[in-house]
């Protein structure tokens, strides 16, 4: 059951990964805690913060009444905004405790989580938040590049995020990574999607979805391309990466989702069963791009 979200008190512009499009969202903070990614835009309107109990009770009791309605109970979840995973391991426990009173037949929560944010809980901590319901959390990795992630500010390196994502399944976890495409700039496409295979293959997410570097103003990467300090990548490299991940990819069971907004390829399936067609789809768009008439016909405006 989706939700129209205009029923519901929400403070600033929200967030979700493509997937949860019919997961009921809860704003439990507002914000990043890092918020200082040079690629991102997304929280810079807002200081990180909890939202106000009243108005996630006014929430839950909106969500209950509708799911009442609609004799459809919740039974997953995801929780906004960036950052609600750097909540300690009893602030998460009191607050999902208080969403089962209104949602007791929940089953998933799901949220972002930083790798910082992981490497801050136990291991006790991780097992916990799993018999609580916690699981499919939604993990930026980027980049396979540690040059990359280092330039892009994400404070992390690879080796971490493979350290902490490996803590989450032995706790029973399950996660979705994000990396993407053209992050490390012009000349490094296949050498990024030779690192992004390797660093998927190594971290075993469930889903790996890629998206294109889109670059807003108002983000430092944008001051890094008018100044020169960043050339990016053009289509037909962007494609060569996408297409150097899926053919290195080693997890036949994993969900490759390519589809999102900001790809002018999009494809979606499993490495073991679709991996063929989607390499064919977009060895076809390779074949007819042309980086100069390609700027001038798709724009990527927006998230």
């Amino acid at each position: 059951m989706r939700f129209n979200m205009d029923n519901f008190r929400i403070e600033g512009t929200i967030y979700r990964p493509p997937v949860e499009a019919d997961t009921f969202l809860l704003q439990i903070t507002a914000g990043c805690t890092h918020n200082a990614c040079r690629f991102c835009t997304m929280y810079r309107e807002k200081d990180f913060h909890l939202i106000d109990e009243s108005d996630v009770r006014f929430n839950l009791m909106e969500a209950q009444r509708i799911s009442g309605i609609y004799k459809k109970p919740v039974k997953r979840i995801f929780l906004m905004d960036g950052d609600v995973f750097s909540l300690s391991a009893d602030k998460l426990e009191a607050k999902i405790k208080e969403i089962r009173m209104y949602l007791p037949e929940l089953e998933v929560i799901s949220m972002y989580a930083a790798v910082r944010s992981i490497k801050t809980k136990s291991d006790e901590d991780l097992r916990r938040l799993q018999e609580l319901g916690v699981n499919d959390l939604h993990i930026g990795y980027e980049s396979g590049l540690d040059d990359v992630l280092a330039a892009m500010n994400k404070g992390t390196t690879v080796e971490d995020c493979i350290t902490q994502v490996q803590r989450l399944k032995r706790a029973g976890i399950r996660h979705n990574a994000t990396m993407i495409l053209g992050l490390g700039g012009k000349g490094r496409g296949e050498e990024s999607g030779l690192a992004a295979a390797e660093m998927i293959n190594r971290a075993e997410p469930q889903m790996v979805r890629l998206m294109t570097l889109s670059i807003f103003d108002g983000c430092e990467l944008a001051e890094d391309v008018k100044n020169g300090r960043f050339e990016e990548a053009g289509e037909k490299e962007i494609l060569t990466e996408e297409k150097t991940i899926l053919e290195n990819l080693e997890l036949p069971e994993l969900h490759f989702w390519a589809n999102h907004i900001l790809n002018s390829t999009p494809v979606a399936g499993y490495v073991g069963q679709d991996r063929e067609w989607m390499l064919e789809r977009i060895e076809k768009s390779l074949e007819k791009v042309d980086d100069e008439t390609f700027k001038k016909s798709f724009k990527r405006l927006h998230l």
